[in-house]
């Protein structure tokens, strides 16, 4: 712990007493591993005045804000190394709003993995945090190709020549080749193709009598990919013999399309156990990268440290891996065959005959063992490669003009895109004085446009989903209503198709008078951070809208508000022969 702070207390947890009005004593001497309710015993609760106070500094909403304390709560009480009072949950809940997510971030797993509790803001910087995390992801992975790395089929199919075991898709695979794969592999492995953290995963072992037609049954109704047990070399078996002990390697392939090993660390499992991993009771060890050396003791998800592998006694520190240039050049390998997952955590494995196995892909790994293993933040591994990889994406807008994110969930980012009411009623403010009708081009469910449409203007509403009979569904990456309207407003909608140059040309087709688009190009954005946050599926620039626009034979007439604006009006007229 740090202890430089005042109180034997973190500089977070020493701010968040004060910000809720707890009063030291006088005098006090400041003592390793002090917690707040050392000073202030174990029942302090928030009043209501001091909760109203921290959610209004939270930057969220009320069920926002109470979710998140539920959560945060739960993840208190359980971890061991901590004393479980109400004291110690409200303090630390505190700093964590206003300091740890604000400042760094972190989630409430970030928080207590890297007992942030503890550290230091400057120590704190150090991590990478939920936040660097989906930024990562962000600037380095496709969205299109993302599902690849949680799919464990369509990751065994591009990856076929790096597995070195016999594999079967049960979704795909009939019972006469099941019955081959289980005649050949009397013992095999299942996992759900879409699992993860190892949830799910089991070791089949069938019977000379087995029911061949049930067990295929009650495989497919699991959704499970079935795979040989890998015999793994001798040196990782003298941890645990009873699991695969594999190895996580991340690597971030640059601009320039090399792959760079960035972190490692083995992980051992436990005995009566079928996987290895952290969250499954393992244990996990720093590696080196350049070497293939352990450089840490092992650790487990309850933060408890060992010298030793708790079953086998072997020691961590000091492991030397076996045929580790071999691995690294392995990995670089697959890193490169698969450009559009720039950022990739690696599960592999050494097999008993020295071939390096590879078990898993993982395109948004966690990065939580990694760093709680050895208590070192390493951040710094990244920054230089993530700016590079940044202005190669600000290069490629230049070129392209549009390129398609990594949206995490698109119905909920475009279901609470900006729609306010000034916005819309300006923009309605501009329409021709001779529209007649008006196309409102991804109304949302509310199709608050309506109300400040002109009187007498007749509105078609149309959106991706059909909310109400009123409303016209229409997927926007495929087709168009077939509508013609004097005009079309288009507000916050464009930023969540994929296929935009078609979308727009579309959108020209229909519109026979005028066009009023409402959105942030990024070129123009002022604040990167709201994309990281919750990034549009599109990145368009100006340049490139008007551009497309004019080629559909609409021009830009004016451009609403000035310069110093992120989100814009813009107001395109049909060009008249």
């Amino acid at each position: 712990m740090d202890t430089e702070n005042f109180y034997g207390l973190s500089e977070g947890v020493f701010k968040a007493c004060r910000f809720l009005g707890l009063k030291f004593p006088a005098e006090a001497t400041a003592k390793e591993n002090l917690a707040p309710s050392d000073y202030f015993g174990n029942n302090f609760a928030f009043s209501p005045a001091m909760l109203e106070k921290l959610w209004r500094n939270s930057n969220s909403t009320v069920q926002q804000f109470k979710t998140r304390y539920k959560n945060f709560v739960e993840k208190f009480f359980t971890q061991k190394p901590l004393k479980h009072t109400k004291t110690d949950a409200n303090v630390y809940f505190c700093d964590y709003v206003l300091f740890a997510r604000k400042q760094n971030g972190a989630s409430p797993n970030d928080y207590f993995d890297f007992e942030f509790y503890g550290k230091s803001f400057a120590r704190r910087a150090k991590f990478i945090t939920q936040r660097h995390r989906k930024q990562i992801t962000f600037i380095c992975n496709e969205r299109e190709f993302s599902s690849l790395s949680r799919d464990k089929a369509g990751t065994n199919e591009t990856f076929q020549d790096f597995l070195h075991r016999d594999w079967l898709n049960i979704r795909k695979c009939t019972l006469e080749e099941f019955k081959a794969f289980v005649a050949k592999h009397s013992s095999f492995f299942a996992k759900p193709i879409e699992g993860t953290g190892g949830a799910g995963a089991e070791i089949i072992r069938v019977a000379a009598n087995e029911n061949l037609e049930k067990l295929f049954a009650t495989l497919k109704e699991k959704d499970s990919i079935l795979e040989e047990i890998v015999t793994q070399h001798e040196a990782l078996s003298a941890f645990c013999a009873d699991t695969v002990n594999t190895i996580r390697v991340y690597t971030l392939l640059d601009m320039h399309n090399v792959a760079h090993i960035l972190m490692t660390f083995g992980r051992f499992g436990r005995v009566g156990n079928v996987v290895d991993n952290f969250h499954q009771g393992g244990y996990s060890a720093i590696i080196n990268p350049r070497t293939g050396i352990i450089t840490s003791d092992g650790l487990n998800r309850d933060h408890e440290r060992k010298l030793t592998h708790p079953d086998s006694g072997k020691t961590f520190k000091g492991f030397q891996y076996p045929c580790w240039e071999k691995l690294c050049a392995t990995v670089k390998k697959m890193a490169k065959r698969l450009p559009q997952l720039r950022h990739i955590g690696w599960d592999v494995t050494i097999s008993d005959k020295g071939e390096i196995v590879l078990i898993e892909v993982n395109g948004r790994p966690n990065i939580d063992a990694p760093q709680a293993v050895d208590d070192t933040g390493r951040l710094a591994r990244y920054v230089s490669l993530i700016k590079g990889m940044r202005n190669y994406k600000q290069w490629q807008m230049r070129f392209l003009g549009y390129r398609v994110n990594n949206l995490r969930n698109f119905d909920s980012a475009y279901e609470t895109s900006l729609r306010d009411d000034s916005t819309l009623k300006f923009a309605a403010g501009k329409l021709i004085h001779d529209c007649a009708s008006l196309i409102d081009v991804g109304c949302r469910k509310d199709k608050r446009s309506k109300s400040f449409c002109p009187e007498g203007v007749k509105y078609f509403p149309v959106d991706f989903k059909a909310h109400d009979d009123e409303i016209i569904a229409c997927d926007f990456n495929a087709n168009f209503p077939d509508i013609k309207a004097d005009a079309c407003l288009c507000a916050f909608t464009a930023e969540y198709v994929e296929r935009l140059p078609q979308f727009l040309a579309n959108m020209c087709n229909a519109a026979q008078k005028q066009i009023l688009m409402i959105c942030r190009p990024v070129d123009r954005e002022r604040d990167i951070e709201f994309r990281w946050r919750n990034p549009f599926l599109t990145d368009f620039t100006e340049e490139f809208l008007i551009k497309t626009m004019a080629q559909n034979k609409f021009k830009l007439d004016k451009r609403y508000p000035p310069d110093d604006k992120s989100v814009i009006l813009y107001d395109f007229r049909k060009i008249r022969k």
